[in-house]
């Protein structure tokens, strides 16, 4: 949830002069598989075998327009704040982009190719943004302040008043009460961060598929448990060391090889590895500020 720091400017206009001329969503819902709603069973599923790299710029941008639109009509809302109006409506908005974003997260954690990260570079910086948008929306902030002050008088549930206490802190939190020129403040600095933190996580990404420890003979398997000798043996052959060991700089990999070999120095070797990923004065040591 964000809310405008432009004035009287509704968000709905401001993310569409952030992202220029308000995008289709990528084509229309049926040609974008990420905007669908999920269907079968247990509240349905997402179709990982129709996404595509290329769906996720149009589709967090459609998600964004559309819970703009929808946080717009609860601070526009003409009623007396309750918090069916809007905290319950601040629940229900946003679920594309929710859906949308949950897939996202996915591909940022597990499925991070390099096309992948270039969306994802682009991409963080705005959607922190929006949320900063959200949460400083004034109009917005002044109906959910009125039912959390109400809340005890108002006969919500237990639950109710816990959730009234949760958004107004939240907005507290992230800035809902800071003037005009620390909240841009405070965007800027949000932006900045998750720029800094995709490129942190990007580089030691790269630094754990390119750093590997081969082990050369059998010595250097001392200790080590069959399946983890066929692992890294697998692992190898996949990196064209076929006849050696490969102990990759994944914490997968690590743990297990300092857990069992016998091999005091190369114990060491593995773990200086695995900690100084990010840290190897190369264009991913992430002590450069703007390291890509």
């Amino acid at each position: 949830m964000v809310r405008s720091v432009v004035g009287g400017a509704g968000l709905l206009a401001l993310v569409v002069a952030i992202l220029g001329a308000a995008p289709p969503p990528g084509g229309g819902e049926g040609q974008n598989p990420l905007l669908a709603k999920w269907e079968g069973p247990y509240g349905g599923f997402p179709l990982f075998s129709a996404f595509k790299v290329e769906h996720f710029k149009p589709a967090l941008e459609a998600g964004m327009a559309e819970q703009a639109k929808e946080i717009d009509a609860i601070a526009a809302n003409p009623a007396p704040p309750t918090f069916e109006n809007t905290l319950g409506a601040l629940e229900r908005s946003g679920r594309t982009l929710a859906r949308v974003s949950s897939i996202y997260g996915i591909y940022s954690s597990t499925m991070s190719s390099a096309d992948f990260q270039v969306v994802e570079r682009d991409m963080a910086p705005r959607l922190a943004a929006f949320q900063d948008q959200i949460h400083q929306n004034e109009k917005l902030f002044a109906r959910i302040l009125a039912v959390y002050e109400g809340r005890e008088k108002a006969g919500l549930t237990p639950e109710q008043q816990r959730l009234s206490w949760y958004y107004y802190t939240d907005f507290v939190r992230f800035g809902a009460k800071l003037d005009q020129a620390a909240k841009k403040r405070l965007s800027e600095i949000n932006q900045r961060l998750a720029t800094l933190y995709t490129n942190f996580s990007q580089n030691v990404l790269a630094d754990e598929h390119d750093y590997v420890t081969y082990l050369k003979s059998k010595d250097d398997l001392l200790g080590l448990p069959d399946s983890l000798v066929s692992a890294a043996a697998s692992a190898a052959e996949g990196r064209e060391h076929k006849g050696e060991w490969a102990i990759t700089n994944t914490r997968s990999s690590m743990e297990p090889f300092l857990t069992y070999s016998a091999r005091r120095d190369l114990r060491e070797t593995v773990w200086r590895t695995y900690y100084s990923r990010g840290d190897h004065d190369d264009a991913k040591d992430t002590k450069k500020p703007e390291a890509k």
